[in-house]
């Protein structure tokens, strides 16, 4: 069967699949066509949700006085309760005002931007002044009784923990009186005669004694050392570790003597000394040289 020859293209088919016209675009309505729509607008479906024209406000509104769209604030009021100015005469009412006297040693390390905030925060005062006069340095609490009262306890506390030695991270970890759940002693001996140790503490485990017997967990052996010593005690409540100084012959933290059977507050950088042998010999008085430790601490 023979092919039919191909028929060429020509300028009719050209023609044929071209694209249609595309519409011609029409001219935008002028003023007076908008103006006579502006009766097709819609009412709000929730009278609830007016607002004000953000035309309006710009000046450029071109719906007037049928903009679905509210042209005066007043008109959005309507029917709203009415409103009564704030009165904080009483703002003040039940508060109270305390000043305590800070140490004049301690008063570097109490009166800092960093103390004021965690007093505020821990406690709730509404406020915390510090007057550092060089005569009587103080402090001035203003809140709520009991937010008061909590504020003098933690800063009452602190003052006396901080006879033992002071500086700002001690002051802070014992106002803000975070719990904690362990904590990481690391004992670094100052003298190459005592040992290095590291000692977890928790509430299951919370003690640890140190002294000349070998039974106890820090071992210090020296002529002037107790068989029990010191004890370390951990309270988890108050996220903080204890020395208990249970000697004969006395603990010293940062240069000064534990008080006998007292707690007092450890905290990371101490400096724990115990009592050395005269070179006079027998019955001269101890002296009191680096025989001890540096107080590594961590809570966790």
């Amino acid at each position: 069967m023979a092919r039919s020859p191909k028929r060429s293209r020509g300028f009719d088919d050209v023609t044929a699949s071209a694209p249609p016209a595309a519409r011609p675009r029409r001219p935008p309505r002028s003023f007076e066509e908008t103006a006579a729509l502006i009766g097709v607008v819609k009412e709000l479906s929730n009278p609830r949700c007016a607002r004000l024209c953000s035309h309006f406000l710009k000046n450029d509104c071109l719906w007037g006085d049928q903009c679905r769209f509210s042209h005066d604030a007043s008109e959005l009021r309507a029917g709203a309760p009415p409103t009564e100015e704030m009165n904080f005469a009483n703002l003040e009412d039940g508060q109270v005002s305390r000043t305590l006297p800070v140490p004049k040693v301690q008063v570097k390390h109490f009166m800092t931007l960093k103390t004021r905030q965690v007093l505020l925060e821990s406690t709730g005062l509404s406020d915390l002044s510090w007057d550092d006069d060089a005569d009587a340095p103080r402090c001035t609490l203003l809140g709520a009784a009991q937010q008061v009262d909590e504020a003098e306890r933690r800063l009452r506390r602190a003052m006396t923990h901080c006879q033992w030695g002071v500086s700002e991270a001690k002051v802070l970890s014992l106002l803000a009186q975070k719990p904690c759940a362990s904590a990481k002693l690391l004992l670094s001996p100052t003298v190459p005669s005592l040992a290095q140790g590291v000692w977890h503490l928790s509430a299951a485990k919370g003690r640890v004694t140190l002294g000349s017997a070998k039974s106890n967990d820090v071992l210090v052996p020296g002529a002037l050392m107790s068989r029990q010593h010191a004890l370390f005690e951990l309270e988890t409540e108050r996220g903080a570790l204890y020395i208990l100084d249970v000697s004969t012959n006395g603990t010293f933290l940062n240069g000064h003597r534990l008080p006998k059977n007292g707690k007092v507050a450890l905290c990371h950088g101490d400096e724990l000394v115990f009592p050395e042998p005269s070179a006079s010999g027998a019955g001269a008085k101890p002296v009191l040289g680096e025989f001890g430790f540096m107080v590594n601490l961590e809570f966790g």
